[in-house]
């Protein structure tokens, strides 16, 4: 089934209200991240400790959205910015040869796969249905081999991120993160 950023669920539609962004050209209505200013995730991750991150702004440059992050307590986190794009989702740090790194791409078919510059290949899976404690998701499953290792992540329209498995060069697989809840901030 060929994946493309168009036609999904209400929930893009509840999204984009007029305090988001605009979608990105040639997206249509299906993005995979956030864009609206305010939108906060909380994850339960393996060691215990909630992760909480609020889209902080949302800036137009070209046809993309690059989409800042910060932590609930205003500090930056961990790969603070995402492109959206009608491309997909890449993240705005530099590859190992100067690339964004994609984390997402759209226009691909279940099992269709691309090279990452930072080493291996990702490859895409789905939309499948997934359920973490935030709730059930369509979303699709994209797995990142690398170094004898392997990296699954869910993305759910609209959403982002809902599930990380971890699995490390010869180690068991691992859970190290799940969307514990997600709330979009309200038009006042």
């Amino acid at each position: 089934m060929t994946l493309h950023f168009a036609g999904c669920c209400a929930l893009v539609t509840a999204l984009s209200s007029s305090t988001a962004a605009p979608v990105p050209k040639g997206a249509g209505t299906t993005i995979y991240f956030p864009i609206t200013p305010g939108a906060k995730w909380v994850y339960e991750k393996v060691s215990g400790v909630d992760e909480v991150a609020v889209v902080s702004g949302v800036e137009k440059i070209g046809d993309d959205l690059v989409v800042a992050r910060a932590g609930a307590d205003g500090n930056e986190t961990r790969y603070t910015k995402m492109v959206v794009s009608a491309e997909g989702l890449r993240q705005e740090r530099e590859g190992a040869n100067g690339e964004s790194a994609w984390l997402l791409k759209s226009g691909l078919r279940s099992g269709d796969s691309w090279d990452v510059p930072d080493g291996g290949k990702r490859t895409v899976y789905g939309p499948e249905p997934i359920e973490v404690p935030a709730g059930k998701f369509t979303a699709l499953r994209v797995v990142w081999e690398h170094e004898g290792g392997r990296l699954t992540s869910w993305y759910a329209p609209g959403v982002g991120e809902v599930k990380r498995v971890e699995k490390k060069p010869g180690g068991k697989e691992t859970v190290t993160r799940l969307l514990k809840s997600f709330q979009v901030k309200e038009k006042k």
